[in-house]
């Protein structure tokens, strides 16, 4: 797979706002429960009877294509293409701002390593866009992904919003899109975590910009 290669200004453009989107975020390095799992075993597979009370589980490297995400406590369900990385190596945000657009130069949903990159508008055009209160996300919360073969992803908010300031993004790109790694918690299978990834912070009216981007993690349940 392609690593992604960050430009200063990803998802930086053509965005209306003002002040602060969301609260003050922590800027610290990931935490622990978001680290790659530390194994040299092979990833497992999961069983095909479904978990308790949800969708059947997909198994590890078993990737498929990304149609639409869903996250029931923001009231998303928002359509998901498939687009590579820019000429410039940055990511591809779609022009409608009710969509969202999955790195397909990356992993997809359901292999057994990496991160699975969606990307989205906090606003665009002054239209609401489809991560306007990706600030707000709280651990534990369910973002569904449905795929294009029908089977239905489930995965859980590992930890609280992380907000870097777009100037920083590029020195931390083997971090935040890491796409060799596994990762998983215990009792479950080693794989892929998601990333849902847009703008966010203080909005810059010289530049019409925010400055910031906002990262929200979660892991398959």
């Amino acid at each position: 797979m392609i690593l992604l290669v960050v430009a200063a200004s990803i998802l930086g453009s053509h965005y209306l706002g003002h002040g602060r989107v969301g609260r003050t975020l922590s800027s610290a390095p990931l935490p622990p429960g978001l680290g790659p799992v530390q194994s040299s075993a092979p990833a497992p597979t999961t069983s095909r009877a479904p978990p308790p009370g949800g969708s059947p589980r997909v198994a590890a490297d078993r990737p498929g294509t990304p149609v639409t995400v869903i996250v029931a406590d923001h009231h998303v369900r928002a359509p998901v293409s498939a687009d590579r990385l820019k000429a410039d190596g940055s990511l591809y945000v779609p022009a409608n701002p009710r969509a969202v657009s999955w790195a397909s130069q990356d992993v997809a949903p359901g292999s057994g390593h990496g991160t699975v990159i969606l990307v989205g508008h906090v606003n665009y055009g002054g239209v609401q866009g489809a991560f306007f209160d990706l600030a707000e996300y709280r651990t534990g919360q369910i973002i569904s992904l449905v795929l294009s073969d029908g089977r239905l992803m489930r995965y859980r908010v590992a930890a609280g919003p992380i907000e870097v300031n777009k100037s920083d993004v590029a020195s931390r790109r083997q971090e935040l899109f890491d796409q060799s790694q596994s990762y998983g918690l215990g009792g479950q299978p080693r794989s892929s975590r998601l990333l849902l990834l847009s703008c966010g912070g203080a909005f810059d009216n010289r530049t019409g910009h925010y400055e910031s981007n906002i990262f929200v993690y979660a892991l398959p349940v």
